[in-house]
């Protein structure tokens, strides 16, 4: 009897490792993922399954941990065991941004990455309208009137913050609850190869109002998180 494998199935277990290998993450250090974007652009759907898949990022989300401070408790916690997390709020300017990247310095090593959710006001509208069960926003209206208000506040990720990659991800490219291992790897995979972010060398900027920072325009258009180049 000849117990060697057949063609067939070392074509088999190669596909299938080829498949595992394009599906695996893995990344020297601890990682602070912070999620940038208004109410209803898609952050908690991916972090949701960020943290599924990847049971090493530890999500933390302020809408159900109650307030900031628990929030950075769960942060500065999970990095103490070598974790990642993942910022799950809507870190809308600098300031906001900040506590994060500071926290991530207290852990040599730690990698700053951001994800800026690149999803048109509408469209953020519609989905407020759809939405049910948050947290803390408990009818639509209340909804719509948090997201005009973060709106006007908002302000894009730029260089001089401190991270150290940074994509965007547009409403395109976002799927409705429905990503899957491979998908949240990817996307993982792409802010791993985006180009490391280089602050300026002058810091002679308005914080949040300087050249290159586009405000959020009322209640149309997108906004855009700012790479090293001024691009996300």
């Amino acid at each position: 009897m000849n117990d060697s494998p057949s063609t067939a199935d070392i074509s088999k277990n190669s596909a299938l490792r080829s498949l595992n290998s394009a599906t695996t993450f893995s990344h020297e250090g601890s990682i602070v993922l912070i999620l940038v974007g208004l109410i209803g652009s898609g952050k908690s759907t991916f972090a949701q399954a960020l943290q599924q898949y990847c049971p090493r990022f530890h999500r933390c989300n302020q809408d159900e941990l109650g307030d900031r401070r628990q929030v950075e408790s769960l942060a500065r916690g999970s990095l103490q065991q070598g974790l990642n997390v993942c910022i799950d709020r809507t870190n809308f300017n600098e300031s906001q941004r900040a506590h994060w990247i500071t926290i991530a310095r207290e852990f040599p090593g730690t990698s700053v990455w951001v994800i800026v959710f690149d999803t048109p006001y509408e469209e953020c509208e519609r989905r407020l309208g759809l939405r049910t069960g948050h947290p803390t926003i408990t009818s639509p209206e209340q909804g719509l009137s948090i997201l005009a208000r973060f709106a006007s506040d908002y302000r894009p990720p730029a260089p001089h913050e401190g991270y150290d990659r940074i994509i965007s991800l547009k409403a395109s490219e976002q799927l409705a609850g429905v990503y899957t291992h491979s998908e949240v790897t990817r996307i993982l995979q792409r802010l791993q190869d985006s180009p490391p972010v280089t602050p300026p060398i002058s810091r002679a900027h308005t914080a949040f109002r300087g050249r290159g920072h586009t405000r959020y325009r009322g209640q149309r258009g997108s906004y855009r998180g700012i790479g090293q180049n001024g691009r996300a």
